[in-house]
């Protein structure tokens, strides 16, 4: 039996149910985090299997989110800087340093998702020798022995199944899984405010204008509505690549919440609704709004997604394209839009180079956070909060990572219970590095669940919901990934379990930085 997977094509019946192969180290979700964490195990040397649902790699940096989510881009390191210094070389090479559209690539740090996509896809084959990508590949279940995992079983695209063992998993999901496979316990919804003393638990107003609370009589109960998820969708007025707009087929079912628009534009609450932001080639990255009343985000749409199964998030992801398209069609078409929003929006559709398999939508919906997994560390909102009698955030043992950006939480409830005109859930502020969320240490044992030694978690890690508002950043995924990939094949190598290994060369060995204060 080869060790990696081969062209099964003309297999028997039989053995396209019973194929089993090995590898090294085995890699679920190719999002960032999951991609840094194979491509790091391959470059040094493990035989690894990257498997994913989703037929590209890349994540949602490939799907729609080309602005980085970066507060303080020195504090990153590792293939992360690689990441973004192959964005920039492909611009180089395409349009070049003289273009108009070079200035909007913000020397890499923003791009096209087809880029992203094409950067991601070489940087995975240049392991191609070492690194076998599954893609298309659902996860079935996962095996467990005492203190292991010991295998995984998947379905591959010709609805066989793969059984695929290893010395070392790896959940690079976001919604944790590869690790709920394995019975590892987790959490979904937001913690109240008496379990953690976290401020900002639970349920939550603010006035995002002036960064004060609203409270309520339930202002810290917890809760299990998390924040909203979106199809980011990227737009053009090109008319050479323009493909229009259809009206979606549940248009109906979703005019009820287009409809408040019409008084948000007749009160003023909204001037305009522009194409979001420019990209290069005429296009428009377009996300849900954090501080507006309706956008493309669905509130209350996404509780349900973390722990659904594989059909009914197809439905889910479905009702958010759909309810994009029909959020451009209402401003397109409903008369009593304003005209100088009806008329842009009559110039733009979407791009025809953009999401081709996938009637040019995001194959990723933006999944901001999924399951949370129960680790040998926790990280809190204390872990970003400056300590006044220390002057800093608090050092902690076996850090691995910097979570830097903001407090960052979507609404978590529609506009229905909006209070003074703020949403449920909402935690932002628009001067990011001036919140009151400070750079602050991540610990290796937040990717460790408690029972399991040969598993690592660096996407679904060990957090509350107000921690995760600042560790859901790309950058700081594809960080704790590729520390995850060191990690096994550190483990490999020793012939121990990642559980069991000192952690603390690990950064230095990437160039990755680990205390925001040095």
């Amino acid at each position: 039996m080869p060790r990696f997977p081969t062209d099964h094509t003309d297999t028997t019946a039989e053995e396209k149910t019973n194929r089993v192969t090995d590898c090294d180290v085995f890699v679920y979700g190719s999002t960032p985090g999951g991609c840094a964490a194979a491509i790091e195990a391959a470059r040094r040397g493990c035989k690894v299997i990257l498997a994913c649902p989703q037929q590209h790699p890349g994540g949602m940096m490939a799907s729609g989110l080309s602005t980085t989510d970066a507060v303080r881009r020195e504090m990153f390191g590792g293939l992360v800087i690689e990441f973004i210094n192959g964005v920039r070389e492909e611009y180089r090479r395409t349009i070049g340093e003289n273009s108009p559209d070079w200035k909007r690539i913000q020397d890499g740090w923003f791009y096209e998702p087809s880029v992203a996509e094409r950067v991601f896809d070489q940087l995975l084959a240049a392991e191609a020798d070492a690194l076998a990508f599954l893609r298309g590949h659902h996860l079935v279940n996962a095996t467990v022995q005492a203190d292991r995992v010991t295998a995984v079983k998947l379905e591959p695209p010709d609805q066989s199944q793969l059984l695929v063992t290893a010395k070392t998993f790896i959940d690079g999901t976001y919604e944790g899984d590869l690790a709920d496979a394995a019975d590892v316990p987790y959490r979904v919804g937001r913690e109240g405010i008496d379990e953690y003393g976290e401020s900002r638990a639970g349920i939550h107003y603010m006035n995002w204008r002036t960064g004060e609370q609203i409270l309520t009589p339930d202002t810290g109960e917890p809760s299990p509505a998390i924040q909203a998820y979106c199809a980011r969708s990227i737009f053009t007025t090109d008319p050479d690549k323009l493909i229009p707009i259809e009206k979606p087929a549940t248009y109906e079912q979703h005019l009820q919440d287009f409809l408040p628009l019409l008084d948000d534009f007749a009160t003023g609450r909204i001037q305009k609704l522009g194409l979001g932001t420019p990209l290069p080639n005429k296009k428009y990255q377009l996300n849900g709004s954090i501080d507006r009343l309706t956008s493309l985000n669905c509130p209350g749409i996404s509780w349900t997604w973390p722990e659904a199964q594989r059909q009914h998030r197809q439905r889910l992801a479905q009702f958010h394209i759909d309810h994009a398209a029909g959020y451009v069609w209402f401003l397109q078409n409903e008369q009593r839009v304003p005209e100088s929003t009806r008329h842009l929006w009559q110039q733009a559709g979407l791009h025809q180079d953009e999401f081709t398999d996938n009637r040019h939508w995001p194959w990723q919906i933006y999944v901001r956070q999924g399951r949370r997994i129960e680790g040998r560390a926790l990280v809190t909102q204390h872990n970003f909060t400056i300590d006044p009698e220390i002057g800093r955030t608090p050092q902690i043992e076996q850090a691995v990572a910097i979570g830097e950006h903001s407090f960052d939480v979507h609404p978590c409830h529609d506009r229905r219970y909006a209070v003074d005109g703020f949403m449920e859930g909402v935690l932002w502020y628009p001067k990011k590095a001036e919140g009151p969320a400070q750079p602050g240490q991540v610990p290796y044992g937040a990717m460790l669940p408690r029972h399991l030694n040969n598993l690592l978690v660096p996407v679904a890690m060990s957090s509350t919901h107000v921690a995760m508002s600042v560790l859901r950043m790309e950058p700081l995924w594809m960080t704790t990934g590729q520390i995850a990939g060191l990690a096994a094949t550190q483990a490999v190598n020793s012939s121990i379990d990642v559980a069991n290994l000192d952690p603390d060369p690990l950064p230095r060995m990437l160039g990755i930085k680990i205390d925001p204060y040095i």
